[in-house]
């Protein structure tokens, strides 16, 4: 009877941990907080951003990619845009 009682006991607290687990990740879930996804991009702005300081743009130029490997060693952690 001892061990039917601790065995009960040891699955309780497996099932309120789960639970718990559970509701902590349903609580912080970005797909249920923020359902909605921004649909507007590009904006005109941003096609200039990307257009000057995107990946493919420096790339393409020797000066360009003395700029990626700078921040590259610098430790950023965005390189480009």
């Amino acid at each position: 009877s001892n061990a039917k009682l601790a065995c009960r006991t040891c699955v309780s607290v497996f099932n309120t941990a789960q639970t718990m687990l559970v509701r902590q990740k349903h609580a912080f879930d970005r797909a249920v907080l923020k359902p909605k996804v921004r649909c507007h991009f590009p904006k005109p702005r941003e096609v200039k951003r990307i257009n000057v300081h995107g990946w493919e743009t420096r790339m393409s130029t020797p000066e360009g990619r003395r700029v990626l490997m700078r921040r590259m060693l610098k430790g950023r952690h965005d390189l480009s845009h």
